[in-house]
């Protein structure tokens, strides 16, 4: 693959990983809100993945996605 393809790719994960992370943190602190002890850790268990996630592909992950911060941590 020639390097402007695998950067399209590289640049495509990492946008999809970002998204994911986003909608993971919203479900957390969605969560969180509802008081729902199952639904939190769940939430909780996909935003660990996405994190791993992203490290594994040196995605960054930005700090805050201008919600409320319920203990989501980037």
């Amino acid at each position: 693959m020639c390097d402007r393809g695998r950067d399209a790719v590289t640049t495509a994960v990492a946008a999809t990983i970002r998204e994911r992370a986003r909608a993971a943190r919203q479900a957390l602190r969605a969560a969180h809100r509802s008081g729902d002890a199952h639904a939190v850790l769940v939430a909780e268990e996909e935003w660990e993945d996405l994190r791993r996630l992203a490290r594994a592909h040196s995605v960054v992950l930005p700090e805050d996605d201008g919600g409320e911060d319920e203990g989501v941590k980037a």
